[in-house]
């Protein structure tokens, strides 16, 4: 069942992005030109546990939302600001687990134009991810052990990334997101050595993503 503290959460998740939204349009010079667009993809999130003993798990993702781009007034120079809505496939010792998360990207980028209607560009900057979904999932393994997995309520990361713009209003880009914060905890239990009493384990784990991503410009 999902928390009710996410429920009411959205408030303040909607409340920031129109700040930050504002603020941006705000302080943007008044040379610089404006485009809103509507960001999609898809993603390849790799799991990595501090546990030699969990396999690691790479499932697919996509995510969709609307995106920002202030171009300002020195050449090349732009910012992209997105809010997404982020749905990952997770798989962990052998029970499939969805993560819906609220995402807002803020990424600097420089470009160069190759003609009139095509151009490379380089980003990199933080992403803030909100977990709307549910935050925490149990289960029972094979030998009747007790599994759980609970995601961070937020989480940081950084992308970087390499795109190109074609035909005036599309861009195209492959981005890797890589967390500064954990992204979850997985806790089991095992069969202990001494006395045969069952203990707990703990492991904490960190998703790093490729992705792909289109945009289209209006």
């Amino acid at each position: 069942m999902r928390s009710m503290k996410y429920i009411n959460s959205w408030p303040r998740i909607v409340l920031i992005s129109l700040i930050t939204i504002h603020s941006l349009l705000f302080i943007t010079p008044a040379r610089a030109q404006v485009g809103f667009g509507l960001k999609g993809g898809f993603q390849l999130a790799n799991m990595e546990f501090n546990d030699d003993a969990l396999k690691k798990s790479n499932r697919m993702g996509f995510f969709i939302g609307p995106t920002i781009k202030i171009g300002l007034p020195v050449t090349g120079l732009a910012i992209d600001v997105a809010g997404l809505y982020d749905q990952r496939d997770l798989k962990i010792e052998g029970e499939n687990f969805k993560q819906q998360s609220i995402i807002l990207q803020g990424d600097a980028r420089f470009g160069a134009g190759l003609g009139d209607a095509l151009g490379i560009f380089i980003l990199a900057g933080p992403q803030f991810s909100f977990n709307v979904g549910d935050d925490v999932k149990q289960w029972f393994g094979s030998n009747g052990e007790l599994n759980q997995f609970a995601l961070q309520e937020t989480m940081l990361s950084v992308n970087f990334g390499l795109g190109v713009t074609f035909a005036g209003h599309f861009e195209g880009a492959v981005h890797y997101n890589v967390p500064v914060s954990k992204t979850a905890d997985f806790t089991w239990q095992q069969l202990g050595d001494q006395l045969q009493e069952q203990v707990w384990s703990h492991s904490k784990t960190r998703t790093n993503a490729w992705s792909i991503s289109l945009s289209y410009y209006f």
